[in-house]
């Protein structure tokens, strides 16, 4: 089993106990480290490709590398649309061999939510592809602040889940994408009532910068999914801050970030697998 759907992975989680990590993708290097990394760590993983980035590369190039690397791999590797905005760009990825999408419709108004990812669902669904989608809205953390009104209601997850069929839904639990300001505060309360709800597995955006407690607490909670970014960019940065100078040859530079990459994200795997203690306990 190599190139798998989402809800394969999610079925094994569930089998296991454990949550899959998801990494988007940014160069060649971040594929080759996730795979790497999931081998290594004998474990799924998801490469995620979230719609905003096809602006810095090209989709078809990409694509083709991702679905390559996963056919080949010796573990189950999903290859997902992060954060899917149109109908069109699903249906585009679609052709393309992803082998699950997540429409991102937590902009929308509730019923117009349900709709669309009703309608996107009956399509993948035929063509054996997952679907993921998203309830409450899962800001930025550069605004600083959290609006727990929009966070995801337990009473509208079940109904989301029961309407759209969706394989997984993405939940805004005090979550936020990019660096958080201050330590993150999920609210397991919410999560608890969530997962009683529905039985939709549940997934968690904007991981980087959640404590290893909170994320082996929150798998444990009902979480399956987790998705990781921030975290692998700031690897890459800091890695050509402060070893660029080493390096004459860039094809060994190359090499050595994607190593520290494979390695970070080889860490995350195994923690989101349950099969390492959390390092801040």
């Amino acid at each position: 089993m190599s190139l798998c759907t989402l809800k394969q992975a999610l079925d094994f989680a569930g089998q296991k106990e454990c949550g899959i990590g998801m990494f988007n993708v940014v160069t060649a290097e971040y594929a080759a480290a996730i795979v790497q990394a999931a081998e290594e760590a004998n474990m799924p993983a998801i490469i995620g490709m979230p719609e905003r980035f096809f602006q810095f590369y090209d989709i078809d190039m990409m694509s083709n590398l991702c679905v390559e690397l996963a056919r080949n791999a010796s573990v189950p590797i999903v290859v997902h649309l992060d954060h899917g905005k149109s109908f069109d760009m699903v249906m585009k990825v679609l052709r393309r061999g992803f082998t699950s999408v997540m429409f991102d419709g937590s902009a929308l108004e509730y019923e117009e939510n349900v709709k669309q990812t009703a309608e996107i669902v009956k399509i993948a669904h035929a063509m054996g592809v997952s679907v993921e989608g998203e309830l409450g809205y899962v800001g930025n953390a550069a605004s600083g602040a959290i609006d727990s009104s929009l966070m995801t209601k337990p009473e509208q997850a079940a109904d989301f889940a029961e309407r759209t069929k969706a394989d997984a839904l993405a939940v805004a639990i005090g979550n936020l994408h990019g660096h958080y300001k201050g330590s993150p505060k999920l609210d397991f309360d919410r999560l608890e009532k969530i997962r009683a709800a529905t039985a939709c597995d549940l997934v968690l955006h904007g991981g980087s910068g959640i404590s290893e407690t909170d994320f082996v607490r929150a798998v444990k909670t009902g979480i399956k999914k987790v998705n990781i970014y921030t975290a692998l960019s700031d690897c890459t940065l800091d890695f050509f801050r402060t070893k660029q100078s080493e390096y004459s040859v860039w094809l060994d530079f190359s090499k050595d970030m994607r190593l520290e990459l494979t390695k970070l994200i080889k860490e995350f795997i195994l923690l989101f697998g349950c099969l390492r203690k959390p390092n801040d306990q």
